[in-house]
């Protein structure tokens, strides 16, 4: 969200009284209403987003803003010929305006009249020829690039694009001449690039337009990821989107401007009734209104105490180190030994982002005292100097968080963490600088963390360029300690600098002197709405900031994150963030304790976002006063899914695919198993696909914080007697899966008798495939790992001797590779696959499938082969058993049918690649998986999204058809493909048909212990020795030099537009 801060602040009036009060009043509710208008539709929220734009069209009728911004929320509902009613209807309030001209174009090609959608944007361009975004959406004419380049020559992006369209008309002598611009500006970097820029000028000296523009097209590709290109293309594209960007700005209203804010007097009081002796460590808990302690570490060597959580139960401990180098929670147990060596620093720090709280601890060297998640802790050396004044921070905003400190040298080092539990020193940051000490904080609101230091006992700032560079800036003052806080809830961080008296730097400039010597914790004490100081000198004792602010001037943010069956994230969010937009102010926390403190600065809060420390976002508009965020129990990352076209052109949720082939997943701190095959199969009932207009309809849809890599599609039809069923086994078994097979049967029974761990009879519950699922046993810590549970059925009286399958249908809640990483360093039980076992009449049982591995995710059959001669009398029961959250659904058994069935191999038509978004997901209870519902389509980019290049969108069905060939579509999340396959003819009489699809390729997901899980690269193949593997193993298919990388992989995406949405 990017606000302009005078277009959203309306005008404050001294003395207003009757009709000025009532339109100051409505003038304020007309720009909060459109401040809201685009929080919802930059969170996807399209008919929220509708509500507020309805209400200002009441107020604002004949404002063009309205009319353009509900033409684009029906453009992104597909709702076109209402989208082009109300462009046409701004564009009649503000004919050719920019923007408007620029959704009215994307609605003409959409809809496919080019003509006009031509005649639109250059009717425009008449009236505003300096637009450079008007004559970017012409790019296809070559004057226009020349106009773009002749006013921001710098851009590379347009540059390029003029080069190739010079070598298009081959006009050699202008194409060299900008190539030869682009080397002198120096943005050619790199031997690929080089290369590609050589290659070009030997094409073109040789008149080979066709190939030497084949070779920029290259260049291109190869410059995407440099942050020049990626700039440039913001240049000349604006924002990074989906389908059209909205209007932020009224367009025929005219807003007056701000009175100058008054400057808030800050003024503290010492509490005399808090005052105790210095003999002690103390930290004041706030937790909660109804949490609020003052804790005293008895232990008299103590030096060092922080809050942490340390055993994950949303309680705050207090941890101490002391001066002989133990680390202990204060009443309870050591944690570290001494060694007689002072403890410097300790820092909370969930280092390997598993969910629970790691230390970062300085004595005689600087190492993690890892939190193994069952009240132990282990020691892990890291290859760092010895640091002090250490805190978390995400330096390069790639979500993984990482530590600055501070080394004996003086200099700044940066503990980075790259991921996958691997964590790189690096001295190369302010390396010039010699500081003291040091924090952390979003100083100039940009959405970036800079560092404060202090140099010589003056503080200065650091502020974050983005790109590994920092820009420094003078503060001033003298102190030895320096902390930062929104002490005036003005929305922007100020400096207090500690020493023989309490200095604090406003970020509005002003200054101010407590007298007051010692440490100081900052901290809401009473919380009444603003910081208050507990200051540790020669006593102890809170001093109150004085007066209540009021309801509108902060925000306090609690966060709850799901224990029982969860630990996604540490219980109180530790290392997430939390981004407010209030009134066109725009500010960043990275979350540090229970509870964040907001400054609003006099504004309502419009939005709040948090991000969990497990890169799940979280987001609420117009939120309460003091929201508290429960955590949402969502998967990050499953597999795409796939769904079907109804008769109306509706999408339908069938099953998810790939399962098989996850890249990268841990299944412990070490270990990534190798992939053993890449090809999936689902059955699609009768029920769930029927031809429209002669044609299949399917689509394969990414959701997830996942990239896909797809290689093959296919469908076929089996045609079976009336009578009968069939299925396939869509189970995930290690390390060998099992290979397809079609299962028919001619009887499929039900169980007389089932009953769960507890001896409840639960038969009723897995009679039918009806949405009720068996669940009832207790959860574990860790989410996908419970308690032990199982199920027995009994089939009844049967012939022993029979061969039995039995049908199992439901669903697992996995865990991910962070939870794998978690749960395998402490004494957790570790996962524990499917174990099939049958009654041995004597009162216990036989394990006749010790590995069944587990259902392959969402709405999947399982089907295990009792082995023949396993029952041994005609009381037959099976007991099926696991630690897995498993649900199943129904359970069943039949013998295998010999009636005949056809096989009818399916024609793929065509495959589009395109953008959906993302379906809201919703489950019926807590049994029951999550599931898209593509009637409520969500737009934006709702994950940290890897970096890379993936499928351009558009037709793709030479990448997914005849056979596996590692030539594959990359899909990212928001994107799908949509298949249509040629329908067939009715099945012959006393025949029904059902369908079976596969598909190949594999799966990499974004959680943080993913290997390579930043990237889209490493880029997988059939053949790879193991993932990651050497670069030299990788096939031509897959180099860059490859015709498919010019022709279909050249959509670079990037986190920016996650990062930014609140900006």
């Amino acid at each position: 969200m990017k606000y302009s801060l005078i277009l959203l602040l309306a005008c404050i009036t001294v003395g207003c009284s009757g009709n000025d009060s009532e339109s100051h009043n409505a003038q304020q509710q007309a720009l909060r209403n459109r401040t809201l208008a685009l929080a919802y539709i930059d969170s996807g929220m399209m008919a929220e987003a509708s509500e507020k734009l309805a209400e200002l069209e009441v107020a604002l009728p004949d404002e063009a803003f309205v009319y353009a911004n509900q033409g684009l929320v029906a453009l992104r509902q597909n709702k076109l010929e209402e989208a082009g009613t109300l462009l046409e209807r701004a564009n009649v309030i503000s004919p050719n305006q920019p923007e408007v001209a620029l959704l009215r174009g994307e609605v003409a090609m959409l809809t496919g009249d080019f003509t006009q959608a031509e005649t639109i944007l250059e009717e425009a361009i008449m009236a505003h020829p300096e637009n450079i975004h008007l004559r970017w959406a012409r790019k296809v004419n070559i004057e226009h690039l020349r106009v773009i380049v002749g006013s921001i020559p710098k851009n590379i992006v347009a540059r390029l694009a003029l080069i190739k369209e010079l070598l298009k008309e081959e006009e050699f002598k202008d194409a060299k001449t900008n190539l030869d611009v682009l080397l002198a500006q120096e943005v050619i970097q790199g031997e690929q690039a080089q290369g590609l820029f050589d290659g070009a000028l030997v094409q073109i000296e040789a008149g080979q337009a066709r190939v030497a523009r084949g070779q920029v097209i290259g260049l291109d590709n190869v410059l995407k990821p440099t942050r020049a290109w990626q700039q440039s293309l913001l240049e000349v594209a604006g924002p990074p989107g989906t389908i059209g960007h909205p209007i932020r700005a009224f367009i025929n209203t005219p807003i007056p401007q701000q009175l100058p804010t008054e400057i808030k007097t800050v003024k503290f009081t010492k509490d005399v009734t808090t005052i105790k002796p210095s003999n002690k460590k103390r930290v004041l808990l706030v937790e909660s209104p109804e949490q609020i302690a003052l804790v005293e570490v008895e232990n008299q060597f103590a030096c060092t105490v922080i809050p942490i959580d340390w055993n994950n139960d949303r309680k705050v401990d207090v941890l101490y180190g002391t001066s002989n180098g133990v680390v202990a929670i204060e009443g309870g147990s050591i944690l570290l030994e001494g060694n007689g060596e002072s403890i410097v620093a300790l820092t909370p720090w969930d280092a390997d982002q598993d969910g629970d709280l790691d230390v970062l601890v300085t004595r005689d060297s600087t190492f993690l005292l890892q939190n193994n998640g069952d009240e132990t802790a282990s020691i892990r050396k890291l290859d760092s100097p010895i640091l002090k004044s250490t805190h978390i921070i995400d330096i390069d905003e790639d979500g993984a968080v990482d530590v600055v400190g501070i080394g004996q040298d003086g200099k700044l080092v940066l503990l980075k963490n790259e991921r996958s539990g691997v964590i790189n020193a690096d001295q190369t940051v302010l390396s010039n600088i010699e500081m003291e000490d040091l924090t952390v904080g979003d100083f100039n609101n940009d959405g970036w963390m800079d560092i404060a230091y202090l140099v010589s006992g003056a503080a200065w700032i650091a502020e974050n360029n983005h790109d590994s560079s920092f820009s420094t800036r003078r503060i001033g003052g003298s102190g030895a300690t320096i902390e930062a806080a929104d002490i005036n809830n003005d929305t922007r961080l100020d400096l207090l600098l500690g020493g023989e008296q309490l200095e604090i730097y406003f970020a509005n400039g002003t200054t101010q002197t407590i007298d007051v010597a010692g440490t100081v914790q900052i901290v809401d004490a009473d919380l009444d709405g603003d910081v208050d100081l507990a200051m540790s000198g020669t006593e102890f004792a809170i001093w109150h900031q004085d007066g209540t602010p009021a309801e509108n001037e902060f925000q306090k943010i609690i966060l709850e994150a799901i224990l029982e069956g969860g630990q996604r994230n540490n219980a109180l969010a530790v290392g997430g963030f939390v981004e407010v937009s209030a009134g066109g102010t725009y500010q960043k926390h990275l979350i540090t304790g229970p509870l964040t403190h907001i400054g609003l600065g006099g504004h309502s809060a419009d939005a709040i976002r948090v991000v969990w420390p497990n890169g799940v976002p979280q987001e609420v508009i117009e939120p309460v006063p003091n929201q508290i965020f429960t955590e949402v129990q969502i998967l990050k990352g499953s597999c795409p899914f796939l769904a079907t076209s109804n008769e109306d052109g509706s999408w339908e949720f069938v099953t998810d695919l790939l399962w098989r082939s996850p890249l990268g997943l841990k299944i412990n701190a070490q270990t990534v198993p190798p992939i053993a095959a890449t090809q999936d199969w689902v059955k699609v009932r009768s029920d769930q696909l029927k031809a429209r207009d002669g044609i299949y309809e399917l689509a394969v849809t990414a959701q997830l914080w996942e990239t896909h890599f797809i290689d093959e599609v296919k469908m076929i039809a089996i045609d079976h007697q009336v009578g009968t069923e069939i299925f396939v086994d869509e189970r995930f078994v290690a390390p060998v899966p099992p290979s397809y097979k079609l299962y028919e049967y001619d009887n499929v029974q039900v169980p007389v008798g089932a009953t769960d761990q507890h001896g409840t009879d639960v038969l009723q519950i897995i009679l039918e495939r009806d949405n009720k699922r068996l669940g009832g046993f207790e959860k574990g810590p860790y989410q996908g790992i419970g308690k032990h549970h199982f199920v027995e059925v009994n089939l009844g009286d049967i012939d022993p001797q029979l061969q039995i399958d039995i049908l199992a249908q439901g669903w697992i809640r996995p865990t991910d590779t962070s939870i794998n990483v978690a749960s395998s360093q402490g004494s957790s039980p570790a996962p524990k696959a499917l174990e099939i076992s049958v009654a041995d009449g004597k009162g216990g049982w036989n394990i006749v499938i010790p590995n069944a591995g587990f259902p392959a995710g969402k709405l999947k059959t399982s089907i295990f082969e009792i082995p023949k001669g396993s029952f041994t009398t005609n009381k037959c029961r099976v007991r099926i058993a696991t630690n897995l959250e498993i649900y199943w659904d129904r359970i069943a058994f039949a013998t295998k049918s010999e009636a005949p069935v056809e096989t009818i191999p399916i024609t793929l038509q065509s495959a589009d690649l395109g953008y959906m978004g993302f379906p809201y997901m919703t489950r019926i209870d807590d049994d029951a998986p999550n599931i898209p519902n593509y009637n409520d389509i969500r737009f934006g980019q709702a994950w940290r999204d890897l970096e890379g290049y993936y499928t351009r969108y558009g037709p793709v069905e030479q990448l997914v058809s005849g056979g596996v060939d590692d030539r594959y579509v990359i899909m990212n999340a928001g994107d799908a493909m949509y298949l249509q396959f040629e329908a067939l003819d009715p099945p012959k009489d006393g025949y029904i048909r059902d369908y079976i699809f596969f598909s190949d390729g594999w799966v990499k997901d974004g959680d943080w212990n993913t290997v390579d899980s930043r990237t889209v690269n490493p880029l997988p193949f059939h053949t790879m020795s193991g993932y990651p593997y050497a670069p030299e193993e990788r096939p031509a298919e897959l180099l860059p030099s490859h015709p498919d990388w010019q022709e279909y992989h050249t959509r670079y995406i990037t986190p920016a537009p996650f990062r930014d949405v609140l900006k």
